[in-house]
């Protein structure tokens, strides 16, 4: 039996060495998987560089196929600014909501399933492909004065309050794929519950939004403070209507 033992470990180590001698690559990968990649890198490359490129320019393979293109991290425009924040670069929440959600009407998918750390390593990589350094967005003051929303009717409130850009709402033209679509909203919602929304939007977050669950805080926290009560009341008249 122990002849046995030695004579299968001799063939291994024999095995082991052929394969070196031949092909040292080789078994450094199947035997060590050694990877000098960084966490974000490798979420990066698994899930990203395809569309957006090794080099983060928006020039993945797939990107020949796509309208509109994938992003370009390095000097590309940014346009979903999710809380509020002054472009030209989202803050780390707006680029996490992105990332989770995806942005529907775009190629950008989303994905729901990668860990909170990988969703916050890839991130992180993906900020250092911008040329320059990448410019923290600066904090809202708390004392600043927010700034008023315009307008008299239900419709040019919707508009100038930023509510197109995140729902969809055929009476005004919207088509923003972030928040719950409002096309009926008076049909689940009554007149007091849609001022609530307004003046509260965590008191009751929509179950679904677009590209998943809703999150919570994804909607402007100062409209209370941006709209008179006036305002709010027309608005929340207006889209109780919409049925």
């Amino acid at each position: 039996m122990i002849p046995k033992i030695f004579s299968w470990l001799a063939g291994f180590a024999l095995v082991m060495i052929f394969l070196v001698a031949i092909s040292p690559d080789l078994f450094r990968g199947y035997v060590f998987s050694e990877d000098d990649r960084s966490n974000g890198q490798r979420v990066y490359d698994t899930y990203c560089t395809g569309c957006h490129g090794p080099g983060g320019l928006g020039n993945g393979p797939a990107s020949d196929f796509l309208n509109p293109l994938p992003r370009n991290f390095v000097d590309g425009d940014y346009k979903f600014f999710h809380f509020g924040e002054a472009p030209p670069l989202p803050s780390d929440e707006s680029l996490e909501l992105t990332v989770r959600n995806g942005l529907p009407g775009s190629s950008m998918p989303a994905f729901p399933l990668i860990t909170e750390q990988e969703l916050v390593d890839v991130i992180a990589y993906i900020k250092n492909f911008r040329a320059g350094g990448w410019v923290e967005p600066k904090p809202i003051q708390a004392g600043e004065q927010p700034i008023q929303v315009q307008g008299e009717s239900g419709e040019d409130l919707f508009v100038s309050a930023g509510c197109t850009g995140c729902h969809q709402f055929d009476a005004a033209g919207a088509t923003g794929g972030v928040g719950p679509g409002l096309n009926d909203v008076g049909s689940r919602l009554s007149e007091e519950e849609i001022h609530q929304s307004i003046v509260d939007p965590n008191a009751v977050v929509a179950e679904n939004c677009p590209a998943g669950p809703c999150p919570p805080g994804v909607m402007p926290q100062n409209y209370s403070e941006r709209l008179s009560e006036e305002q709010i009341n027309t608005l929340a008249a207006y889209l109780a209507e919409q049925q």
